[in-house]
């Protein structure tokens, strides 16, 4: 794993400690630990031989025929550890993170005129990384953050790509252009779960990176959309959302022992249609419940309303969590922050409603209240296409406008906001090892 900027420099010169133990004198190969310990983070304090010798060492006087003996034992002692450290260190450098929960910050890619750019922070500059026949977009890190998935569209027509982080080996994953298509990482980095277009019908399948060929998954009588979820904490099953040929709409669990497909049996009333009931279904950090979008009629106004409902894993247990108190504003498309308190959903009013606007707020997770508005307001109601995520250590929200054109970063405490001037498109965040 490429090291990144967050892991402190070494910053204590080894000739130090070995002036304490031996001659003054500069060691040939000083220059070769030097360059490879300038890469690694500081040593931890337990690595110091000070942990381990004797603590009268340091206030003894040793005999001359001491010191000849301990001086090379001492300096062997020093080498030991040092390399030690550098072991501990670079391992460390190299851990992976876990694909769900809280993280580091680490990468921040995003597209910029046809190509695809990462910086080191937010208020950093960026720098190209991939540039391709056609258009870049949509960049997604891998969980492990060591591969950037993308959609590369030439002529019109998207195909669906992935690279090393740093821009490197490109291959195409699907050997055909996708339509209508959603694709997540699967929790090891190792596959996607996929849906496209083929023949006119939606298809979904198990995607691997190696380039090895796609395994189809069925749901019976259903045919997949594009909602998919991994469920934690190791993605053993996949949750996809489905339509039946009665036009109602369901969730179903794919296990990835292979046991047989299942429903939830959730309600599917169709008062907006097949393209919104139950959608946007998110799983919480402990794989044992569902978040996801219901649409109701609200019983004191008659409004038929969206709002954000939880719902066990094997469909019992439906309820509905706080709700705006006024039942003209929508409320919809949940995403947990990385350590699970706190639902991040976006909030409008339709155009009808004075010209509508779109937002975003923070709804506690333990159904404690209602949510927090944070960040700016776009006008356009239902056609503002709100999109956003959260940063790895869920410091951050990002969120994007469609119909502005804009992108935005917001802290999720104060609500405060600020304009990305160097995007008009939702960056993604790479995971890195805390």
């Amino acid at each position: 794993m490429t090291a990144f900027p967050g892991f402190d420099p070494f910053e204590r010169r080894i000739s130090e400690a070995f002036e304490e133990i031996t001659d003054a004198r500069r060691p040939d190969y000083l220059d070769d630990i030097l360059q490879l310990t300038a890469r690694t983070s500081q040593r931890p304090r337990w690595t110091f031989p000070e942990r381990w010798l004797p603590v009268d060492l340091a206030t003894r006087r040793p005999t001359a025929l001491m010191g000849v003996r301990l001086r090379p034992m001492l300096l062997f002692i020093a080498l030991a550890l040092v390399l030690a450290a550098l072991a501990a260190s670079y391992v460390g450098s190299q851990r992976t993170p876990l694909p769900f929960g809280l993280a580091r910050n680490g990468l921040i890619a995003y597209p910029k005129d046809g190509a695809l750019y990462v910086r080191n922070a937010l208020d950093a500059d960026g720098h190209l990384i991939l540039r391709g026949e056609g258009t870049l977009s949509s960049p997604y890190f891998s969980p492990d953050g060591k591969l950037l998935g993308y959609v590369q569209t030439i002529a019109g027509v998207d195909h669906l790509m992935v690279a090393n982080a740093d821009g490197s080996n490109v291959r195409e994953l699907l050997k055909m252009p996708v339509g209508d298509w959603n694709a997540v990482w699967r929790p090891d980095s190792r596959a996607l779960a996929a849906v496209v277009q083929a023949n006119l019908s939606p298809r979904l399948s198990i995607v691997p990176i190696d380039g090895s060929a796609p395994t189809p998954i069925e749901l019976g009588s259903a045919v997949p959309t594009t909602d998919l979820a991994w469920r934690p904490p190791a993605g053993e099953d996949l949750l996809v959302r489905g339509r039946r040929d009665d036009r109602t709409v369901d969730m179903f669990i794919v296990p990835g022992d292979g046991s047989p497909v299942h429903a939830l049996g959730l309600p599917s009333e169709l008062l907006f249609g097949t393209d919104w009931d139950n959608s946007g279904p998110v799983w919480t950090l402990d794989g044992a419940r569902i978040a996801y979008n219901r649409v109701a009629i609200d019983p004191a106004s008659g409004i038929t309303n969206f709002r954000v409902h939880i719902v066990n894993a094997d469909g019992t247990g439906d309820q509905a969590l706080p709700g705006p108190a006024d039942p003209k504003v929508m409320e919809a498309w949940p995403a947990f922050s990385p350590d699970g308190r706190t639902i991040l959903v976006h909030r409008w009013t339709w155009k009808s409603n004075n010209g509508g606007e779109g937002w975003v707020a923070v709804l506690p997770a333990d159904g404690s209240g209602p949510a927090r508005d944070i960040g700016p307001r776009i006008p356009g109601g239902e056609d503002t296409g709100l999109i956003k995520t959260w940063s790895p250590d869920g410091t951050r929200v990002l969120m994007r406008s469609d119909n502005t054109r804009e992108a935005f970063s917001i802290d999720p405490m104060t609500g405060a906001y600020e304009r990305l001037d160097w995007t008009s498109d939702l960056p993604d965040w790479q995971r890195v090892a805390r």
